[in-house]
């Protein structure tokens, strides 16, 4: 390869090896300079190799790690700003960005649902709830006033029951034992009489045709039954009448329990359809006032939450997902479906071939000191031999770079007019008159 040293009235023709960065010629710090350098030195030249790179160019990577699912470009292929060109596995972060936005839609519609308010039929419906409600309440009442009648009936039952044994077993009474002993003693007189008639005629040969005998047989037996009225009235009730009556009132008793015991329950079924009744009344109360302060503050909260979790998924999504930063030409592609990808790994090189510059790859320490921003530069290429380029120095680097034991600085040098053939990547040189700047 040839590289033009530039002086006035001299053109010196110096071969140099073909490295394409790093040293010149390997050459080291302390090495004494040659006399072809010292020659372009003494003219005032200085030369170097370089780089053509674009202005803009980027290594593009994940901003998470996972297995590559697809790659959307080829070497070469020419992308837009924000062209997806690698994604990888994300079924998973699908999944919630598609969860998170149904969220976020029924969040919205119940805003939007409850700010338009109420519709005729929606307040016809809660007062038809209402109506109904009311007679739940009605249809309870009546219920527990019923059980109430019908333990009042049986309590009154028991005390019918225990007033018939009270009286049963309290007989005999002094009152019944006098009446019994008065009916006694008026058949006893009836006796008397009817046998001091009898008497009279007793020699009579049909005395038992005679009405006086047939009346005293009737006051006797009369007499006779007041006696056993007596006895009977004297001995009380039985036992077997003593526990029918005692049963009796243990029956009344535990009919009464039973109707006691109803009360409660409809007492609480009363609460109860009240409570329905209150609920309904608030629904329409609710339908014709309208949404509260309170309630369209929580549903706006509740769309600005269902969002905020929206974006965090998409977000999370987006890091599966490699765009191109800017518009240019893709350099090289590294990745492969199924590999791993890691933060900070390029995937891919991209860059805008646009806009080229070269970069020099092996200006040493002992020549930047003589270059200036703004200075004329030649650039010619390998590629396309023959062919000389003008540049001018744009940026010198403040900061060196050692490779392989040298120390170059990096010269950024624009070329107005590079040839449309020339690729990334490809070795320049630069010829640099210092003389005369």
């Amino acid at each position: 390869m040839k590289r033009m040293l530039i002086a006035p009235g001299l053109i010196i023709l110096v071969m140099v090896s073909g490295c394409t960065g790093g040293q010149t010629g390997g050459r080291q710090p302390s090495e004494t300079k040659t006399a072809q350098e010292q020659a372009a030195q003494a003219e005032g030249v200085v030369w170097a190799s370089g780089k053509l790179a674009p202005e803009r160019w980027a290594g593009l990577s994940p901003a998470i790690a996972g297995a590559v699912r697809a790659v959307h470009v080829s070497e070469g292929d020419a992308v837009e700003a924000g062209q997806l060109v690698v994604e990888l596995e994300d079924s998973v972060l699908q999944s919630q960005v598609e969860s998170a936005a149904a969220a976020l839609t029924e969040a919205e519609a119940a805003r939007d649902k409850l700010l338009a308010g109420a519709t005729q039929a929606q307040v016809a419906a809660a007062r038809a709830d209402r109506t109904g409600a009311q007679a739940g309440v009605a249809q309870a009442q009546a219920d527990l006033e019923q059980a109430r009648q019908a333990a009042a009936a049986a309590q009154a039952q028991v005390a019918i029951a225990q007033a018939l044994y009270d009286e049963l077993v309290s007989r005999p009474t002094r009152a019944e034992l006098l009446q019994a002993q008065h009916e006694i003693n008026l058949a006893q007189l009836a006796v008397n009489g009817a046998q001091a008639a009898y008497d009279l005629v007793k020699g009579n040969p049909d005395i038992a045709a005679r009405p006086e005998a047939l009346a005293l047989q009737q006051a006797t037996a009369s007499l006779d039954a007041a006696r056993g009225a007596y006895a009977v009235i004297a001995q009380g009730p039985t036992r077997q009448q003593r526990a029918v009556a005692k049963s009796q009132v243990e029956a009344a008793k535990a009919q009464a329990d039973v109707a006691a015991a109803a009360i409660p329950p409809g007492e609480a079924r009363v609460g109860s359809a009240q409570a329905v009744v209150d609920r309904a009344q608030a629904a329409l109360d609710g339908l014709t006032a309208g949404a509260t302060v309170e309630e369209r503050a929580m549903a706006e909260a509740r769309v600005t939450s269902a969002r905020a979790v929206l974006a965090t998924a998409r977000a999370q999504l987006a890091q599966t997902q490699v765009f191109a930063p800017f518009a240019g030409q893709v350099g090289s592609v590294s990745a492969r479906p199924g590999e791993m990808a890691t933060p900070g790994q390029a995937l891919l090189t991209l860059g805008d071939t646009s806009q080229m510059r070269v970069e020099t790859t092996d200006l040493r320490e002992t020549d930047v000191g003589r270059l200036k921003i703004g200075m004329a530069v030649e650039v010619t290429f390998d590629a396309l031999p023959g062919r000389t380029f003008q540049g001018t120095i744009r940026k010198i680097a403040p900061m060196s770079s050692a490779e392989k034991g040298s120390t170059n600085y990096t010269v950024i040098v624009d070329v107005p007019d590079l040839d449309p053939s020339l690729r990334w990547g490809m070795t320049a040189f630069v010829n640099i008159q210092t003389v005369g700047d």
